[in-house]
């Protein structure tokens, strides 16, 4: 199957958000009618970013030359957050990258069941944590690790019809120091094993 490059459109993404909905809303469109029959797999990979070249660092209006550019594989995730219309289940370690937690407490705020695990809680008082709990979304810390190991995965489901996988946490760290990874997918089968994996962490983890 053929996919959008979002490095083609980069120029005049520059992550602006009247420009990101557009972009990501045609694109579920375009994925939604177009595709084969065969189901879709999108593989992005992220690389350490030179600073030089790119202004990833800077404010999200900034515009990047890079073809690196994490800002532009980063909308990956945000795009199939903006289309979410009815449940999204995050479980990361770690989530504190502004730009994705704002389109969290987007999609709770139009009505989505957003429900988040994580259990690095060296960060459960940092911002992103404070804004998506005061935004009123079920959020469960891993509060306790002895004997039982850190909650270490990095997924998320979209409507029970999107998978995001990746190596990544969901941390401005990851998207432009790190050699990281993410895999999004419809494929159902995969979905469901996620899906029933959420549950039982959901149901099982020690919360703070």
């Amino acid at each position: 199957m053929t996919t959008m490059d979002f490095r083609s459109v980069s120029k005049i993404l520059s992550f602006n958000p009247i420009c990101v909905s557009f972009i990501c809303a045609s694109f579920m469109i375009w994925r939604r009618f177009i595709k084969s029959e065969r189901n879709y797999f999108k593989v992005t990979f992220f690389n350490p970013l030179k600073k030089s070249r790119c202004k990833c660092t800077n404010p999200y209006n900034s515009e990047c030359l890079d073809a690196n550019c994490s800002v532009i594989k980063t909308a990956e995730i945000i795009c199939c957050l903006q289309n979410a219309t009815k449940s999204i289940d995050i479980c990361v370690f770690t989530l504190s990258h502004e730009r994705i937690a704002t389109e969290i407490i987007a999609a709770h705020k139009r009505g989505v069941v957003v429900r988040i695990i994580v259990s690095n809680c060296i960060l459960i008082h940092g911002k992103e944590i404070k804004q998506l709990r005061n935004s009123g979304i079920e959020l469960k810390c891993q509060n306790n690790v002895n004997n039982i190991g850190y909650m270490h995965n990095k997924f998320c489901v979209v409507d029970s019809k999107w998978l995001i996988h990746s190596s990544m946490n969901w941390t401005r760290q990851a998207t432009v120091s790190n050699w990281e990874s993410i895999l999004i997918t419809d494929l159902s089968s995969l979905i469901s094993e996620f899906s029933n994996a959420f549950e039982y962490i959901w149901l099982n983890i020690s919360n703070d």
